[in-house]
């Protein structure tokens, strides 16, 4: 009977003291929020803890079809609280620049999985338009007839 109590005891204990895996990327966003035709846009993600992009050679991998544009990140995703020591900060990477248009951009993580296996997680999919650049100011006249009007 007392050892039944004492096993429920430390299961109690651990049960308290256990640390949940707190594996997190907020949703990515894009830099400059809204670029001009011509301008470097970027990608940023906030996260860590038990989540990270590492710098693994071929990645970042950037495609595109079209409109829609995939950054595809190389990194890990630990479930395992003790390996959970990973800082939290924000990863900024550049995508490219892109003539005026509606464009969608897909962020992705690839990780390694179970037994040897790979997972792909899509971390978020960004909307967004190029605008043209505007052209050189025209100068209107200010004296004479027409600027008096």
């Amino acid at each position: 009977m007392l050892k039944h109590r004492v096993a429920l005891m430390v299961a109690l204990v651990c049960l308290l003291f256990a640390q949940v895996a707190q594996a997190f990327f907020d949703p990515p966003y894009l830099t400059p929020a809204q670029p001009l035709a011509g301008q470097t846009v970027s990608v940023s993600i906030y996260g860590g803890e038990c989540d990270s992009i590492l710098g693994f050679p071929g990645y970042p991998q950037i495609t595109q079809q079209g409109n829609a544009i995939t950054i595809l990140f190389f990194g890990v995703r630990y479930t395992n609280p003790i390996l959970c020591n990973i800082d939290v900060g924000t990863a900024t990477f550049t995508v490219g620049a892109y003539p005026p248009g509606s464009y969608t951009l897909k962020v992705a993580l690839r990780y390694p999985g179970p037994l040897g296996s790979f997972v792909v997680d899509t971390l978020g999919t960004i909307p967004f338009t190029v605008a043209p650049v505007a052209g050189p100011p025209i100068a209107a006249p200010a004296l004479g007839k027409p600027g008096l009007y």
